[in-house]
């Protein structure tokens, strides 16, 4: 099958919530089809990752997006009274892109991830497309309207609003929609009612995410993500704020590592704080998880699966978690997680593990196999086949 594969993002390095999905995706659908990649570039350096993806794909065209040409076109979306996340990703050289390799390629099937990319197909009705909505950006923004203030409370609203209707024009124009969770299956089937959509969780690379075995770092805690996302430097600046004091009241060796690329500047100020360490980019992120006893995942504001979480418990960590962040996840049995909502619980949760060299080995022991039994990748990604079979053989 030829498929036309659409991302918001260039799917390399696989460092952050949508790259890790998009490249798993294109690797696991170019074992057995003809994938085409096309896909946004942050800036001219971030072309120097489509490389990476033309190792794995039949073919990449990218575009480098200029940052402040994609907020003039937000901000002209914002007047116009459409959703600004749909002139920001809206480059006309890579419509021109996409419009030529259809006529040449000829495709069976369009599979586009992230709903600011949904309009590079417009007026593409007579060939199938899926739309991957990973989790409804809608919601994500109603949930940055319940936490910011004015103004942003407002355009954080009227574009959850915007988004929510163009997220339904969409899902009941194209074939098939996919999300990542049951919960955001309910949701979907709640805001958006008859339109078709399927659940195809994330996975975790097994082979890639597994101890090494190396020594411990005695009281130490680790948080990893991308370090310029909203949901996560509230994470950690709620967790340093509220949660690492009570912890190093009764534990001062106690340290906390945040370690993730483009730090803010206010989760750099952390690390003028005793005990935090604050790392920016890092080339491997294992060494660091490898080190810490015990993960930590406070994230209040969250949709869908948190890879990071994944990511922790493949390694054999045990963790804590807020119940935002664990909602994706679906586990029979222990799965090593812990989970708190208030801070002082959070604290009495991670000083528990690190007192305790026995719970943490047995909480240990049951993250990895939970992710063992239910994330690898080829589970998880094989309902995608039988997706795309149906699809394209109802409109042949």
């Amino acid at each position: 099958m030829k498929i036309f594969y659409l991302a918001h993002r260039v799917p390399y390095p696989p460092d952050r919530g949508d790259k890790i999905r998009t490249f798993n995706e294109i690797r696991y659908l170019s074992r057995n089809h003809e994938v085409h990649v096309f896909c946004l570039a942050d800036g001219v350096d971030d072309m120097a990752n489509v490389r990476y993806v033309e190792d794995i794909a039949a073919s990449v065209n990218a575009v480098a997006r200029k940052d402040l040409a994609s907020k003039i076109r937000a901000l002209i979306s914002l007047v116009s009274c459409k959703p600004f996340s749909l002139g920001y990703f809206d480059e006309a050289s890579l419509h021109q892109k996409i419009m030529q390799e259809r006529r040449r390629i000829e495709p069976d099937l369009a599979l586009v991830y992230s709903s600011g990319m949904a309009q590079y197909v417009d007026g593409f009705e007579d060939l199938p497309r899926i739309m991957e909505f990973g989790d409804l950006d809608s919601l994500k923004w109603m949930q940055y309207a319940a936490r910011g203030r004015p103004p942003q409370k407002w355009l954080y609203g009227a574009e959850a609003r915007r988004l929510l209707n163009y997220e339904r024009k969409v899902a009941h124009g194209f074939d098939h929609s996919i999300v990542c969770t049951a919960r955001e299956r309910d949701d979907f089937e709640r805001l958006i009612p008859g339109a078709d959509v399927s659940c195809v969780g994330n996975g975790v690379d097994l082979d890639y995410y597994c101890s090494s075995g190396t020594a411990k770092r005695p009281g130490g805690l680790i948080f990893t993500g991308v370090m310029d996302y909203l949901p996560n430097v509230d994470a950690v600046i709620w967790f340093s704020d509220h949660i690492l004091p009570r912890v190093r009241d009764a534990m001062p060796e106690a340290t906390f590592t945040i370690c993730g690329s483009k730090p803010t500047e206010e989760a750099r100020a952390l690390a003028t704080r005793p005990g935090i360490t604050v790392t920016g980019w890092v080339d491997d992120v294992r060494p660091y998880l490898d080190a810490a006893e015990v993960a930590v995942v406070p994230i209040r504001i969250a949709r869908g699966i948190q890879n990071k979480l994944l990511e922790a418990m493949a390694m054999g960590l045990p963790c804590v978690s807020a119940p935002a962040a664990f909602n994706g996840i679906e586990v029979t049995g222990d799965p090593g997680v812990f989970i708190a909502e208030e801070a002082d619980e959070f604290a009495a949760r991670v000083i528990a593990l690190l007192e305790s060299p026995n719970l943490r080995a047995q909480a240990s022991r049951a993250a990895r196999s939970a992710v063992e039994r239910h994330y690898s990748w080829d589970a998880q990604l094989s309902r995608l086949d039988s997706i795309m079979e149906n699809i394209v053989k109802a409109a042949s």
